[in-house]
Formats: structure tokens, sequence, C-alpha cells
């Protein structure tokens, strides 16, 4: 059983410190936790997200909190994650050994790093980095630790399953690891999250207790900022490359709103899956983006045209600032070009026949985003959401000048891309196979 013997403060209280007992029963020796340790531990959201920094106690945490669960639970199944069998067993296998008493253990294995509990229940510490080999275990709770450094398909594919018939829960923590992970949308989903299953928390170094002030600083004096906010101010950095730099949450704001009486814009990507458009109208010199359409499922321009129409209706006018190479590719095999199918739909297309240069293309949408005056031309709404993370998270390819097109974060930025660059007229189109050179 587990009991709360204490109480603890907030951040500057005088009682800084929440007092548990845990165990079989209440002549067991209370364990200690901090007060934002304790902030997690006392919360009752099936699903928990905390973000820290560096040393603030994480793995301990952890293995208090699959402690209770094992007590709580008898007969059932507990794992610890961790991103590699040697994390697992690096961090939180000693720890484990030594917080649970030697009289509750009816049995302890050493290479498969696994607890049994007298009670029936068990406790075993896993690396991920076989997600498939942890498949078809039912669990009653996991700790996904440094979840930010696992695979998606880790809790999607393989924990989250084993969670459903027990109705398990599961905590995750991790320092962060720059905004381009799936733990950072995970972050941004709980904080809307429609079930009311989910809480998130973040903490700093510091906040942990662990660390002194006199350390923390030492560290800030050796490291860059960024690096710093990521590993002890638990922020979440995009560390090197980022494509967008001139975009902010300034840019985005529900002022971002449909304007009937202006002609729609669109900004195209003609991707197969997915095909995106970026839906805008223009007020003087400001930009209003305030839908987007992301069609997946191998979704032809067809299809993007007939969607535009259903959402925006057949009398209005429609500018479509599409992928300049579409006006030559046939990507649908119905032997007419993206550009047609548009012009066919009704749409007006503004293109011009070459395309634009790449860094042009960057230069611009950082331009409209915001320019060397502190000018931003450009409002975003915040359903906007692929387009915002694709500014957010969209970094360049290491050792070049090229957008990172393996993040799968660039079809919303391409889209934009061309309906600034047409809408703006920031930069001329590169005129492709010109050349003043002669062979005689």
């Amino acid at each position: 059983m587990i009991t709360v013997a204490g109480a603890y403060g907030q951040r500057g209280a005088g009682v800084r410190k929440l007092c548990i007992v845990i165990g079989m029963s209440q002549n067991s020796e209370p364990i200690q936790l901090r007060w934002a340790q304790g902030e997690v531990f006392s919360c009752d959201k099936r699903f928990r997200v905390l973000v820290a920094g560096r040393r603030f106690g994480k793995s301990y945490l952890s293995c208090v909190e699959l402690l209770r669960g094992a007590i709580n639970r008898p007969g059932e199944t507990f794992f610890y994650c961790a991103p590699t069998y040697r994390m697992a067993k690096d961090i939180a296998w000693r720890a484990l050994k030594k917080l649970v008493p030697k009289v509750w253990i009816h049995s302890k294995n050493e290479t498969d790093l696994r607890i049994e509990l007298i009670n029936g229940s068990t406790i075993e510490l896993k690396g991920t980095e076989n997600a498939m080999a942890l498949r078809g275990r039912s669990l009653s709770g996991v700790v996904l630790d440094e979840a930010a450094f696992m695979d998606a398909e880790v809790w999607f594919e393989v924990i989250r399953p084993a969670l459903a018939d027990k109705e398990g829960w599961a905590l995750f923590i991790s320092t962060p690891d720059g905004t381009a992970s799936w733990f950072y949308d995970l972050w941004c989903y709980v904080a809307e999250d429609p079930t009311e299953l989910w809480e998130r928390w973040s903490y700093t170094t510091i906040d942990g207790g662990n660390v002194s002030a006199k350390e923390v600083e030492a560290a800030r004096a050796q490291l860059d900022t960024r690096t710093f906010r990521q590993e002890f101010e638990a922020s979440f950095e995009n560390l090197t490359g980022l494509v967008a730099v001139s975009f902010s949450d300034a840019n985005i704001s529900e002022e971002a709103r449909d304007i009937a009486i202006q002609p729609l814009l669109l900004g195209v990507d003609f991707n197969v899956d997915p095909m995106s458009g970026i839906v805008a109208v223009k007020d003087g010199h400001t930009l209003y983006v305030f839908d987007e359409i992301m069609l997946t499922g191998g979704a032809t321009t067809w299809d993007f045209a007939e969607e535009v129409t259903r959402r925006y209706g057949v009398e209005r006018r429609i500018i479509a600032c599409p992928d300049p190479t579409g006006g030559a590719r046939k990507t649908q095999g119905v032997g007419v070009t993206d550009h047609a199918i548009l012009r066919r739909s009704g749409f007006t297309v503004q293109s011009p026949k070459a395309p634009w240069k790449i860094r042009d293309k960057i230069t611009s949408v950082n331009t409209a985003l915001m320019d060397a005056t502190g000018e931003r031309r450009t409002v975003i709404h915040p359903r906007c959401k692929s387009l915002i993370k694709s500014l957010r998270t969209l970094t360049y390819s290491p050792g070049t000048g090229l957008p990172n097109k393996n993040l799968g974060v660039d079809h919303a930025f391409d889209a934009f891309g061309y309906l600034v660059l047409q809408q703006f007229n920031l930069a001329k189109p590169e005129t492709m196979g010109a050349t003043s050179y002669r062979l005689y």
C-alpha cells in the first residue's frame, strides 16, 4: 500500500519534501521526494509527461513510481524502459535494488534485470533498441526514461497497446531533444489533451534540488546558450541548423482569419503523401495564413482541388501559387500537368516557368516572417499545426545548405515558400540550363 505521510511545499516554501510510506505495511521506512518530484508523484492522471534538466532525479522518481505500482497492483507486470539495455542497467538497476527491501523480493534476475516481489508483481528493466522484442506483453504500468531518445514506434506500436487490457499507466521522463522529435509532438499534444487523461510538467536542474546553483552557473559558463537551456533548463531547442530562423510565437495569432472579399491564396506542394496546401489572404502588406490542407494516402491533385472547393465553394476567386515544376510535371499519370489540373478546377495559377533557387525560397520565407527592420508580414493561425511544426523544426542536412527532407516536415514549408515568393515577389526565378558558353 502507499500512503502520504507528510506534506510538501511549493517552490520557495518552507516545507520542501514529500514524505511517503511505501510498502507492505505501515512499519515501512518512509521515502522522501523533493517538492518537484512530489508534484509528479501526487498526480492521479493516467499518462504523465515530465521534461526535466540533467540530474533532476528522474531515475530515482522512476523507481519509486514502479515500486508504488507493483505494491498497489499485486500479480501485475511493470516495465522501466530506457533507450538501450546498457542504459537501463546503468541508470536504474542499482537504484531499484537499493530501493526495494530484501524482505519484499521473491526472486531477482541480474541478466534479465527483473525483480519479482512476494506479492507476485514483477518489475522489469528493458532497452528499446529492439522494440519489436517487447511486443506481446500485458502491462499495468511503464516508465519511459529518456523517452525523447527512443523511436516513436516504441510508444505507439509497442507500449501503448500493451497497456490497453489492464488500462495501465505510463510516465514519460526525459530531457528534451529539440522540437523535431516525436516527444516534442507528445508534449504539445498534452497541452490540448481532449481526453483529460494526460498531465505534463517542466522542471529545471535547480528544481530537482540535487545540483547547487553554483555548479549550474559553472556549467553555463562552459556551454553555448542553446545547449545550456536544453540540458539544464529543460527547454526544447533546435541546437543546429534551423531553417526558419525568423519564425517565433510572435507570428502566431488567432487574428489570422479569412477575409471574404479578398481572393483566396493557395501555396501548393505537389508531394504525393502528403499533398500540402497553405491557405491565406493578403490584406495590404500582411499575409494572413488561416488554414492548411494536408492530404495523405496517395491523394491526387484532383483530390486536392476538390477539397479546396468543398471548403471554400465554387464562387470564390482562388489564386494558386504552386511549385513551378508542376507546370511540366505529370504526377497523376493522366497525361495532364498539375498546373493544368488546378486551372481546370477553376483556379488562377500564378507561377513562373522556371523554379526558384532553394536559397532564395528560404531567404524569402524568413523575410516574410520578420525582416531586418523587425517587421512581421506573416500572421499564422494556431490551427495550422503542420506549418507551425515545419517552421519550428525544419533544419539543414548536416554539412549542407539544403533542408533536411528526412525529417518529414518540409512539405508545409515548401508550400508556404511558394506562396510567399509569388505574393511578395522577393526573388526572381532561376533560369535552368541557360549559359553563354557555346561549343563550336
